[in-house]
């Protein structure tokens, strides 16, 4: 198991499934389907998160232009090639193991798409989130972190490992730093075989989310499948997680969440997240008459977006 105990540490009170759902799938952007389970009436804005998408897009789909504020997003990509491009210029492509974290701020229009390499597959898969910001830091300059597979944080031990994005988890340090959300985790684990078990430390009174990827896994008295999410309890004395690998030959694959909650309305209107509704009114004004971080958006379109298929799906990703 992961993290050898020892006298120093806190003693291991697990978790337990508070609340669970299977992902439902919805259309977004141009042609595109996401199974969507965070941000969804069951389980709406467990802060500071607000949106968890599981999305496989074909070619001709993706995420062309469409604006952001106020929040953050981290995109995880589990295979093939995605490309971004933005208003202020930046551009960058993330392939399979790489992740972005961006930070939207005061406005950003930014278009999402697949890429297809000529030796790669012919989809590409992610793992999107959304995280709110605070709201001292919601009018702040738009950023980005890329990072390569290669610089994840990772810890491996008898029939399990882990891949680290974001915090610390099992000895291992992710390589974003999570703007407006110090404290949060992001992991990815693999349990190999039935009965494979590993244990991550969460910080007490943070939101913890769970997502499973592939197979199975068991926390507590509950098991759950794949696309599953559940929110975890945060009980008194509760001090992380405890995941097993109940059955099955093939390796499950489960992401886990944490992070602090906010204090704070949360206010959504498609892609503008705020913390009233006449900030949200702002929001649109801005974008729509370009200021106020917007100054740039009038007239843009992004190139890479222009490859997606006109007539399916919705405009925006939202």
């Amino acid at each position: 198991m992961a993290e050898t105990e020892t006298e120093t540490q806190p003693p291991r009170i697990s978790r337990k499934v508070q609340k669970s759902m299977t992902a439902f799938e919805t259309a977004e952007g141009v042609g595109a389907r996401v199974k969507r389970s965070v941000g969804t009436p069951g389980m709406w804005n467990p802060s500071p998160f607000l949106i968890l998408d599981w999305a496989t897009v074909e070619r001709g789909a993706g995420f062309p232009t469409h604006p952001h504020r106020g929040m953050s997003t981290l995109t995880w990509v589990l295979d093939g090639t995605m490309q971004h491009e933005d208003f202020l210029g930046n551009k960058g492509v993330l392939s399979t193991g790489d992740a972005q974290w961006m930070t939207a701020g005061r406005g950003i229009v930014h278009s999402e798409m697949p890429l297809f390499p000529d030796d790669g597959p012919d989809s590409a898969t992610s793992l999107q989130l959304w995280i709110d910001l605070p709201a001292a830091k919601k009018m702040v300059k738009p950023s980005y972190q890329d990072r390569k597979a290669a610089s994840m944080g990772r810890a491996a031990w008898d029939r399990g490992s882990v891949t680290v994005v974001v915090g610390e988890v099992c000895g291992a340090t992710g390589p974003i730093k999570p703007t407006g959300a110090e404290g949060m985790v992001f992991a990815d684990f693999s349990l190999e075989r039935a009965g494979s078990e590993a244990w991550a430390a969460i910080e007490a009174g943070h939101t913890a989310i769970v997502y499973v990827l592939a197979g199975t896994v068991k926390i507590g008295d509950t098991t759950l499948e794949a696309h599953n999410a559940a929110i975890l309890s945060s009980g008194e004395g509760e001090t992380g997680v405890l995941l097993t690998k109940p059955s099955g030959r093939k390796p499950s694959r489960i992401v886990l969440i944490a992070g602090k909650p906010l204090d704070q309305p949360v206010v959504q209107q498609g892609p503008f997240v705020v913390t009233s509704r006449e900030a949200a009114a702002q929001a649109v004004k801005d974008f729509t008459s370009g200021r106020n971080g917007f100054e740039k958006a009038p007239g843009w379109v992004s190139e890479i977006g222009k490859t997606a298929r006109a007539g399916s799906g919705r405009k925006r990703r939202d």
